[in-house]
């Protein structure tokens, strides 16, 4: 009878040990759209910036209505490299380098939602696109793309606090539940649920 117990015991301990483990638990912080969105602007002002051999710049900006917000982002970007930004006319235009840079698209896109293990969370990929267009000096026909892109994976219960909605270009439309998900696995963690539930009063009456 003892021995018994002690298996009882045993299959209750694996039984809330799934139970528990089930549920996946993150301490991350996901970076919201608008962060991935100027780590992306930062990449394009690295890669525009190994091609200027002056240490004046003039930037002319061509981003758009809702763009506009990552204009600060590229001058900050560019005096962290060692870069003087001038506005207006500059006196000697051979020391200054005229950098036209044009944000053209930026996107949310969200892919297929999944459980994060049994019983988890509903998690789902993320993949944020930022493309655009820069020339040098007045050379705009000979103008250079860039297409960044960034991935990753997220909780769906994020996207509330990762959209901004003052900015449309950080939202995405969130796929729907899978179906046989959300009616097959509420009915196993019931069933799990109650058979620990009857373990422990077994036990108990033992």
């Amino acid at each position: 009878m003892h021995q018994i117990k002690n298996h009882i015991k045993t299959g209750f301990s694996k039984i809330l040990f799934v139970i528990i483990f089930s549920f996946p638990f993150s301490f991350a912080q996901t970076k919201t759209n608008l962060q991935v969105f100027y780590d992306l602007v930062d990449s394009s002002v690295s890669k525009i910036n190994t091609e200027v051999s002056t240490s004046d710049l003039k930037i002319d900006f061509s981003t758009g209505k809702y763009f506009g917000i990552f204009q600060n982002q590229v001058i900050s970007d560019f005096t962290k490299l060692g870069r003087t930004v001038i506005s207006g006319v500059p006196k000697d235009s051979s020391s200054v380098t005229v950098i036209n840079y044009s944000i053209d698209n930026a996107s949310v896109k969200y892919g297929e939602m999944e459980r994060d293990g049994f019983l988890g969370a509903f998690i789902m990929p993320r993949e944020i696109g930022l493309s655009g267009s820069y020339s040098l000096g007045n050379k705009i026909i000979n103008a250079e793309s860039f297409n960044l892109m960034y991935y990753d994976t997220l909780a769906v219960d994020d996207v509330r606090v990762i959209e901004n909605p003052s900015f449309p270009f950080t939202q995405g439309e969130v796929p729907s539940e899978p179906f046989f998900s959300s009616l097959f696995e509420p009915v196993v963690a019931i069933g799990s649920a109650a058979i620990a539930v009857i373990l422990f009063f077994t036990i108990r009456s033992k």
